[in-house]
């Protein structure tokens, strides 16, 4: 009988640990993501964006396509163009410069074109 309370109390700190990582795990997750969405295909999407701020571009998924087109823009001012390499090797990858700021205040056009078949993530976020 002495075994069983002995047990549950040296559990406690183990609990006490998934909780903190868990709160820590949302706190860092939704907040600062503009953008979060998977792309298989030629995609579009709708982002409002705020000047002065820095913005991030990131591509994860391991097993995606090999290169990825991505452009975001609004009218005919482009605020981000890169062509993505992926290797299978990376969980996640940013482009050479990945951040980027805009000139105003606006939607912007996210136009994702994947070179050859697989899924990945595109996510923008707040850096």
């Amino acid at each position: 009988m002495t075994e069983d309370p002995k047990k549950s109390r040296s559990l406690i700190p183990l609990y006490i640990i998934i909780i903190l990582y868990y709160a820590i795990v949302a706190l860092q997750g939704g907040g600062d993501s503009v953008l979060s969405e998977p792309v298989s295909k030629e995609s579009d999407f709708q982002v409002n964006l705020t000047r002065g701020v820095n913005y991030q571009l990131r591509i994860e998924g391991p097993g995606g396509p090999d290169k990825i087109d991505v452009t975001i823009s609004n009218g005919s001012y482009v605020a981000f163009l890169d062509t993505f390499v992926l290797t299978d090797s990376k969980i996640s990858y940013l482009p050479h410069h990945p951040e980027f700021t805009v000139k105003e205040n606006g939607t912007y056009h996210v136009h994702v074109k994947p070179l050859n078949s697989g899924t990945i993530i595109l996510e923008i976020k707040k850096s």
